[in-house]
């Protein structure tokens, strides 16, 4: 079946339109994961390293491993995590670090965990933040 010019105009048109929508929802998806990620950054803390897991099987999983060195106080660098991301209070402490998490499912499709890990030091406060976001059927 053979199309006039007018109809593959239109045909082209409408693919050309598909493909500037997929794109720009690519590029609107992509920016709310990296300000996802990024969000979780202490503001003004020296950043020491960190490290990303991607997993595809048995189900789709997104980590980030990170750490950060604040000469802030404690109860700034605590106040910040606790209430900022909704991780509550410590759920468990071994001499001068904490430990603060905190998961929830949306949709019962995307689980998202968020775990920080913070510690008094001399050189100041050690923070190790864990994030994953993973897509599960259930």
């Amino acid at each position: 079946m053979r199309l006039d010019a007018g109809a593959r105009r239109v045909v082209l048109g409408s693919l050309i339109a598909a493909s500037l929508v997929l794109g720009l929802a690519g590029l609107a998806l992509a920016r709310v994961v990296l300000d996802y990620w990024n969000a979780a950054d202490y503001p003004g803390a020296a950043y020491l390293g960190s490290h990303s897991l991607y997993k595809f099987s048995p189900h789709l999983v997104i980590r980030r491993d990170t750490a950060y060195l604040t000469p802030d106080r404690f109860g700034e660098v605590y106040h910040f995590y606790s209430v900022g991301f909704n991780l509550g209070p410590e759920q468990h402490a071994q001499s001068a670090c904490i430990l603060m998490a905190n998961s929830t499912t949306t949709m019962g499709l995307i689980e998202t965990d968020m775990a920080v890990t913070l510690c008094d030091t001399p050189s100041g406060r050690m923070i190790f933040v864990m994030r994953a976001v993973s897509l599960r059927r259930r």
